[in-house]
């Protein structure tokens, strides 16, 4: 938050894609903020008359200050509340892990979501499965589905896991031990807050260090990071191919002991999931590859390559990059621009940012690149091309800080 601040201190209103949610935590948050502004100021205007009030006053144009202390002030219950939350979903997982209840965790750099749901979508024609839905994959979001959805009735729990630091999935195997294990692959996803590759590496291990059977942990073999580094974790793993999210969740079901045939039936009816390179044909001849929910180098290659199979039709990459990747944003994104500017016809690049530039450093033909202040100019550039039955790729969305 302190970054986006002092790169914004003057700025007072955002672009608004979504509208805020005022939670219970975040009416909290902003009642205490006002209580310590009032605070601030009557103290600073009693103690230092004018001088202190004309203090106080711009005191408050800075509401980061008092949301801070606000945040501060709330952690000590917030550190006590998540103890006893990991305590009680502990608790009731292994209760119904006695009741033949099986775990399956999954993690990764990317992918996670789209294997989860295919899983379960091959799973739920035979057995009786609950998932996290959709990216709930943080502990607090984890244990909420445990206490509202998970009973006896199930018989396997697929479980999302998410990171952004070492211990945190260890964390989360500890609340919800697993049986089985994905490991999707791993590159420099939030290598802005993992602070490393090999930190990553590290935290992302961990699911798999939790599975005491090897051979019921599943890795991608085509994944660099992930075959340098498996042997030191775990011992006769079994591997998938990365060519699709689907085969992750047909090597597991396989181990789960389903049959070729009995996937037969939910792999001819699989869906795709939404805004992961999801194809779309609308209504005026454009053709719209959906892969806006959030991006990875490796899912923006794909994504790119995806765009490369449509022949004779003009390619549009529209993108503002992707985001946390530390001191590897532009090397990264100046490869990207190279790979982009060899398949598209057109880029639009949102937003001007040490991405966007990489990116249009990466392309030799600057005719190719347009910068837009907002993803709401596209239509109306698009319009301007004249182009009959394009392929637009919509490769990641971001939130308005970014």
């Amino acid at each position: 938050m302190f970054k986006w601040v002092f790169k914004n201190f003057f700025k007072r209103k955002l672009e608004g894609k979504k509208p805020l949610v005022m939670t219970q935590k975040a009416k909290l948050l902003l009642y205490l903020s006002i209580l310590f502004a009032l605070i601030t100021f009557i103290t600073l205007t009693v103690a230092f008359k004018t001088t202190g009030a004309t203090a106080g006053i711009i005191l408050t144009t800075q509401p980061y200050i008092f949301l801070s202390l606000a945040i501060l002030a709330i952690k000590p219950y917030e550190i006590r509340n998540r103890q006893k939350i990991k305590e009680k979903t502990r608790e009731k997982v292994l209760a119904l892990k006695k009741k033949d209840l099986k775990v399956i965790g999954i993690t990764g750099s990317f992918g996670k979501t789209s294997v989860k749901e295919f899983l379960y979508q091959i799973l739920v024609t035979k057995y009786s499965v609950l998932k996290t839905p959709e990216s709930y994959n943080t502990l607090l979001g984890i244990a909420k589905v445990v206490d509202l959805e998970l009973d006896e009735s199930y018989e396997f729990f697929i479980c999302e896991m998410g990171a952004y630091k070492i211990g945190e999935i260890k964390e989360l195997c500890e609340i919800v031990p697993p049986d089985y294990g994905i490991l999707t692959g791993i590159n420099e996803q939030h290598l802005e807050r993992f602070g490393s590759i090999e930190n990553t590496i590290k935290a992302k291990f961990e699911l798999v260090q939790a599975v005491n059977d090897g051979e019921k942990v599943l890795l991608n073999k085509e994944n660099e990071n992930v075959m340098n580094n498996y042997d030191k974790y775990v011992k006769n793993p079994n591997f998938y191919s990365s060519g699709s999210n689907l085969s992750a969740a047909i090597e597991m079901s396989k181990l789960l002991g389903m049959t070729e045939k009995e996937m037969e039936k939910p792999l001819a009816e699989i869906k795709p999931i939404p805004h992961r390179l999801e194809v779309k044909n609308l209504p005026d001849g454009t053709t719209l590859i959906d892969d806006a929910y959030n991006s990875n180098v490796d899912g923006f290659k794909q994504a790119l390559n995806l765009l490369s199979t449509f022949k004779d039709q003009p390619k549009i990459l529209v993108t503002p990059g992707i985001v946390e990747l530390g001191n590897k944003t532009k090397e990264i994104h100046v490869e990207l621009g190279k790979l982009a500017d060899g398949i598209c016809d057109q880029i639009f690049l949102v937003g001007k940012s040490e991405r966007t530039e990489a990116l249009a450093e990466g392309i030799n033909n600057p005719k190719k690149t347009t910068y837009l202040d907002s993803i709401s100019q596209l239509k109306d550039s698009l319009a301007t091309l004249n182009l009959k039955s394009p392929v637009v790729l919509f490769e990641n969305d971001l939130p308005d800080n970014y």
